[in-house]
């Protein structure tokens, strides 16, 4: 009995000393986003160095660059964890739709809307990140993460629309998927990058769940 306790106790205080590492990396990782964020918004892309954001954010350049040997690592950590956030969101709404009993009875243009605005307002000012921040993001974004991130998003939507069999909306099909998701991606993209006035406007929202709304209805 004492040499099992005497092989586990040291396991267990290995595990209680690691916990409070991740969460103190997590908070700088955090500290560091806020820091950059604010550098950008007040002098420009031009402005944003790893080491005014090490600076502002009260830490060594070596602390830093432990985490992201670049400011392009940075920027596009900061892309990935927003993209994150909105496929959570994305992912909440879907799943309590897919075990409502009323599902079938709602209405199906809200239902496709929502969905719509979480994707739009998510990639347009999603992860508390700014306009300026988000459109760096685009700058520097990296081609095959893009692609995955879009993929994740046409997969899910898809499953979503076999799964709740509504009677207005119609299970669309690979291309249709393709069209629709690269559609929204690709304008928001363009809106961000050309710094147009109607990214994150109720217009543009609306022109863009009218084109999902055509798709996915079954024409009469």
């Amino acid at each position: 009995m004492a040499s099992k306790k005497s092989s586990t106790a040291p396991e267990a205080k290995q595990h209680q000393r690691r916990q409070p590492t991740q969460a103190r990396s997590q908070q700088t990782i955090e500290t560091l986003f806020q820091a950059a964020a604010q550098i950008l918004d007040r002098e420009g892309e031009a402005g944003l160095t790893t080491n005014k954001v090490a600076a502002a954010a009260g830490f060594s350049i070596g602390t830093l660059y432990q985490y992201f040997p670049s400011k392009e690592v940075l920027v596009r950590a900061m892309a990935t964890r927003g993209t994150d956030l909105v496929l959570h969101s994305l992912e909440l709404y879907l799943s309590e739709l897919e075990t409502s009993a009323e599902v079938q009875s709602q209405d199906a243009r809200a239902v496709l809307g929502k969905a719509i605005r979480i994707i739009l307002r998510g990639f347009a000012s999603g992860g508390g990140l700014s306009q300026s921040m988000i459109r760096l993001c685009w700058k520097l974004e990296q081609p095959d993460e893009t692609a995955s991130a879009v993929r994740q998003v046409s997969d899910r939507l898809a499953i979503f629309f076999e799964r709740i069999h509504h009677p207005t909306l119609k299970v669309p099909n690979a291309a249709q998927m393709f069209v629709l998701t690269r559609s929204i991606i690709g304008t928001l993209r363009s809106a961000s990058l050309e710094k147009s006035p109607l990214l994150g406007s109720p217009a543009l929202e609306d022109v863009l769940v009218d084109l999902a709304w055509a798709m996915l209805t079954p024409k009469t």
